[in-house]
């Protein structure tokens, strides 16, 4: 009798020990999960407000009466920004294409294609609507979310 309750002693306690080993798996596996989903919200996040300050900023950088226009590439809103740099006209393109923020810096005249954009940051979406002097910039991340800015091309001029 002695031998048999010794066997199920260790048999009971193999079977904790296994138990707490199984669910202790299970609990890592799970914070992996949620940490990995955090992580990517995180991420989407950044790029939408990067994005959104790096577009603002560039329009308050152009400045003056003629500050931006709007323009498609590839089917998609580009925000077109003039410059002149050594006598000559250059236009910066920002637009998205491949779930990619992309710029190109052109010659004023150059048709722009999604070939031309260096790429910025990852961004699957954007809208941009003028309404007078404001410019209404909508942003949507891979992972579908949608963020809107607005900049005023009066407020970027007067800053210049």
């Amino acid at each position: 009798m002695d031998r048999k309750q010794h066997t199920i002693d260790i048999v009971f306690a193999l079977s904790l020990f296994c138990v707490f080993a199984v669910l202790s798996l299970f609990v890592v596996v799970m914070g992996a999960n949620v940490y990995r989903g955090i992580s990517s919200e995180m991420t989407a996040g950044y790029h939408m407000r990067s994005s959104l300050v790096y577009m603002t900023e560039k329009v308050r950088q152009a400045g003056g009466a003629d500050g931006f226009s709007t323009a498609e590439v590839d089917g998609g809103d580009a925000l077109v920004l003039p410059s002149s740099a050594n006598g000559k006209d250059y236009e910066t393109w920002i637009f998205v294409s491949g779930d990619k923020l992309m710029e190109a810096t052109v010659e004023t005249g150059t048709a722009v294609d999604a070939a031309y954009g260096q790429p910025i940051m990852e961004l699957s979406g954007l809208r941009l609507s003028r309404e007078g002097d404001l410019l209404r910039i909508g942003v949507t991340d891979t992972l579908g979310n949608e963020f809107e800015s607005a900049v005023c091309q009066r407020a970027a001029a007067q800053r210049g």
